[in-house]
């Protein structure tokens, strides 16, 4: 093995003296989070954000005026939430049987109307979901669910939003559910804080409402996504092997699900020594060793799909990068991925580790970009489940008993959202739970 290393260190030297005048690489990786904005599978910004694209700034406020608003008052967690949502300056829009008013957009008058709630027997929710998707800006909507409608009555376990959340999802956008049980008369119902934006926004309105919403035991989330966001990466990023040569610099943007660095190593060399890395005995290493490793999705009960199977696709994008122009704010079109160039290591995905490794058929032919190699890893959700309906314990939390019968509309909304096939993250557009750019030389 110290001989193996010792040639590898002459031949680095040989690499370097060689290649240090006439290979090249994208050195300039200032542009990565922008690229990647528009390069993702949705469009990038659809929702009114501020000046510098972030979010908080443009919201909307939809208050039913039902009975879990007029006994917010004795609530410790709705006067947790109150002033940072108020803090966001909404739009206040009232909703009182079929009108949905837009009130004010003033703080004082928004916490004077939010202390002055009366009670209206019924509301048309549905509608306020439409009205939020109409306006494309973040949203919160305080509600207890119940759809009763003159001349209809309750909709007891009817999924009247489902149609509503399925629009909103394939854009590419997320809700978050939190539901609050209050003492309603005889009953025990839900106070439901429903939360549109989106996480690819620095400071969106979920970011704004977690800060300050009290963890309760009582209270329970479910966060609506067509996609995978839940990925554990240390602040530092991915760690390359040691063999790669990667340089120390590079750029991690956890909001974006992306990071980038630079790889000094030629791929003739990876070829040699990562794909036909032997052991410390000189023995073969099966699959050869690992090109990179270090992610871990972070599921958690919360989380609309956990993936069963994932897969790695690679893409060189090095001409359509240093071609980019960010002010043109246009979305592109990747290029067909590469063949035969990474898999995931399944040992170690069964442990619920992601590791990426070299294709037992990789040989680099494919690497002779003129500008150097510009890779994108994306690790993909081949398969995945739906991670609601089969959890009795959340579940639960969003269906009560009330005087009309016992209500499930919300939960049968959330559930047959997810169970369409076309919202999950391997059909709707949004497979990539994580992306890594690697710069390297010309092969």
């Amino acid at each position: 093995m110290i001989n193996k290393f010792l040639s590898f260190a002459t031949l680095l030297v040989g690499t370097l003296l060689l290649f240090s005048c006439s290979s090249n690489r994208v050195e300039d990786m200032d542009n990565i989070a922008s690229f990647h904005k528009y390069t993702s599978g949705k469009a990038a910004n659809i929702l009114a954000t501020d000046a510098e694209g972030k979010g908080g700034a443009v919201v909307d406020l939809y208050i039913d005026y039902s009975d879990c608003m007029t006994t917010a008052g004795q609530s410790q967690y709705y006067h947790s939430v109150q002033p940072a949502i108020i803090a966001c300056n909404p739009n206040y829009y009232s909703i009182k049987g079929n009108a949905i008013t837009m009130e004010t957009n003033d703080k004082m008058k928004v916490h004077q109307l939010l202390n002055t709630i009366t009670n209206v027997d019924y509301s048309d929710i549905k509608g306020a979901v439409d009205s939020i998707i109409a306006n494309k800006h973040e949203a919160i909507l305080i509600t207890d669910g119940e759809y009763y409608l003159k001349g209809i009555g309750a909709s007891l376990n009817n999924p009247y939003l489902a149609d509503e959340f399925k629009k909103w999802l394939s854009m590419g956008l997320d809700i978050y559910v939190y539901s609050e049980p209050y003492q309603s008369g005889k009953f025990i119902k839900n106070r439901y804080y429903m939360l549109f934006t989106d996480h690819r926004i620095d400071n969106n309105i979920h970011e704004i409402f977690s800060r300050v919403a009290p963890k309760q035991a009582d209270v329970s989330m479910v966060h609506l996504y067509s996609g995978i966001p839940s990925m554990k990466v240390a602040e530092t990023g991915v760690v390359l092997n040691d063999l790669l040569m990667p340089e120390e610099t590079n750029g991690i943007y956890p909001a974006l699900s992306c990071e980038w660095h630079l790889q000094d190593e030629k791929w003739e060399n990876v070829y040699d020594f990562v794909l036909n890395a032997e052991d410390d005995n000189g023995n073969p290493i099966k699959g050869g060793d690992f090109y990179l490793k270090g992610l871990k999705l972070n599921i958690t009960a919360e989380d609309a799909y956990k993936p069963s199977e994932i897969e790695v696709k690679c893409y060189e994008v090095s001409s359509l990068y240093t071609s980019f122009d960010a002010k043109a704010k246009k979305q592109i079109q990747l290029p067909e991925p590469l063949t035969n160039m990474f898999v995931i290591d399944e040992a170690a995905w069964k442990q619920g580790e992601i590791v990426i490794k070299l294709s037992p058929k990789f040989d680099g032919s494919c690497l002779t970009g003129e500008e150097g190699n510009l890779l994108r890893l994306d690790i993909c959700v081949k398969k995945s489940k739906e991670n609601f309906s089969s959890n009795p314990e959340i579940g639960s939390k969003f269906q009560f008993d009330s005087p009309y019968g016992y209500n499930t509309s919300v939960y049968e909304s959330l559930k047959q959202t997810l169970l369409d096939p076309a919202i999950s993250p391997e059909n709707s557009g949004n497979p990539v739970i994580y992306s890594i750019y690697l710069s390297t030389f010309t092969n």
